[in-house]
């Protein structure tokens, strides 16, 4: 980040983008609290091919509602030709994200699927 800075970018709007198993990497790094550089400085993950991590989540026994212990906002990307992020994990990340989520989190980890897209 620093080369970036001393590039000339002033912003502050830093976003991690990993495809497949760099996702499960990102979601590691954005949790460990890491200083080097400060995991705290990203607002959001893009994760393509690759989905949160089911350990992130639990389902609240009062509401049956999906919780997640994941505070980083993220995009998750699926293909519908995904040979290896298979579309029914895809299907499941749909599920605990978008249809099933806690109010409290409701938008803060959108799932979309790209027709016709494989992982590579």
């Amino acid at each position: 980040m620093n080369t970036i800075s001393s590039s000339g970018f002033t912003g502050n709007n830093w976003f991690l983008a990993a495809h497949s198993l760099g996702g499960v990497m990102t979601q590691k790094f954005l949790t460990s609290g890491s200083t080097s550089p400060d995991a705290s400085l990203f607002k959001g993950q893009i994760l393509m091919s690759s989905v949160l991590l089911r350990s992130t989540r639990t389902i609240d026994s009062k509401e049956g509602t999906t919780v997640y212990a994941y505070k980083t906002p993220t995009l998750t990307i699926g293909g519908s030709k995904d040979g290896l992020m298979r579309i029914t994990r895809v299907a499941e990340s749909y599920w605990h994200q978008i249809t099933n989520i806690s109010k409290s989190q409701n938008t803060l980890f959108p799932v979309e699927v790209v027709e016709g897209v494989a992982h590579y």
